[in-house]
């Protein structure tokens, strides 16, 4: 659609060999992305997908930032990637007759034109600009001298300089800068609030924020026996056990509606993750949260329940009331 907006009163012929341009475009923004994410695979985060916008491709990978030479693997994966198709684009243009200069993106080779596209989209995404990867490699760099969150404001700084002139040059030339400078401060911002979160939970596990009650309920209990107890204590959740092995987690909000008669295994909630108490509250827990839309998570230690943790608790945490709870030497699940 934007191709024929963009192409008024252009022959069918020209609006078709357009649209094949915008494709091989995004062909290329996709091989990018998908070096982000074997870089990411590599080192043992989780991928989660590949989010393709107008103005370009989005990794979603959860673990990031990471330690700072995690960031910086991922982050010029996919410049590098973009680099190396410009390479072997630009020797098929040559071994086929092709010229590569002057540069050009909209006449001539194919394959010159996918060689300075290539090479374009490997230098505008090493800006220095946070969330682009430019941004990345240079928060991963002052990382290794600083702390994440002053590493961050650095980045953030300059980024929020770099979308600013994004912002008026587009003004004079280019709607689609415009949109890159407002996805870049968007991004900004959501990158310091990360950074401020991580400090603030920095080093504290599922354990330091759960409550630590082992209380448990078997799967056969049936509804009615349960409600009996639970309607004393609503706010509470209990961990489910089948045998000595917790399952699932079951709350007042599972046994609303439910016949009386029936087991607890078969109204609980199943689909939600039981955590782990040395699972790190930044970024794992905080990714379970959400992605799950629960209140309460039960939390096992070899299978034998531990205790629950609460949505509410962790964000109290996050708010900054009470104090940070104390921290034994042993972790660093992140």
């Amino acid at each position: 659609m934007l191709v024929v907006i963009s192409a008024p009163g252009s022959s069918a012929s020209a609006v078709g060999w357009l649209a094949l341009w915008v494709l091989a475009l995004f062909a290329a923004v996709t091989v990018h992305e998908l070096s982000h994410c074997l870089a990411a695979a590599r080192r043992g985060l989780e991928v989660e997908g590949i989010v393709l916008l107008p103005i370009g491709g989005m990794s979603q990978i959860s673990g990031l930032p990471g330690p700072p030479a995690v960031e910086l693997e991922v982050a010029i994966a996919g410049p590098l990637a973009s680099v190396g198709l410009a390479l072997v684009t630009g020797l098929a243009a040559l071994a086929t007759g092709g010229s590569l200069w002057p540069p050009t993106l909209f006449s001539g080779s194919w394959l010159a034109r996918l060689a300075w596209l290539n090479l374009l989209l490997a230098g505008f995404n090493m800006l220095p600009a946070l969330p682009m990867d430019g941004g990345r490699v240079l928060r991963a760099l002052l990382a290794r001298r600083r702390n994440q969150l002053s590493a961050t404001r650095i980045a953030a700084h300059v980024a929020q300089v770099i979308a600013g002139l994004m912002i008026v040059v587009g003004l004079l030339f280019d709607l689609w800068l415009i949109l890159i400078g407002l996805f870049v401060l968007l991004g900004v911002g959501a990158e310091l609030r990360s950074a401020a979160i991580r400090q603030l939970v920095d080093g504290l596990v599922v354990a330091d924020v759960m409550a630590r009650d082992p209380t448990s309920v078997p799967a056969e209990v049936t509804v009615a026996e349960l409600v009996a107890w639970i309607a004393a204590f609503p706010d509470r959740a209990l961990p489910v056990l089948e045998g000595s092995s917790v399952v699932g987690v079951v709350a007042m909000v599972d046994l609303i509606g439910r016949p009386a008669d029936a087991p607890i295994a078969s109204v609980c909630d199943r689909t939600s993750p039981v955590l782990d108490p040395s699972m790190a509250i930044f970024p794992a827990a905080l990714e379970v949260l959400s992605r799950y839309h629960r209140d309460e998570f039960a939390v096992a230690d070899a299978g034998l329940p531990a205790g629950v943790l609460y949505r509410s608790s962790v964000e109290q945490l996050l708010r900054g009331a009470g104090r940070r709870p104390s921290v034994p030497e042993r972790r660093r699940a992140a």
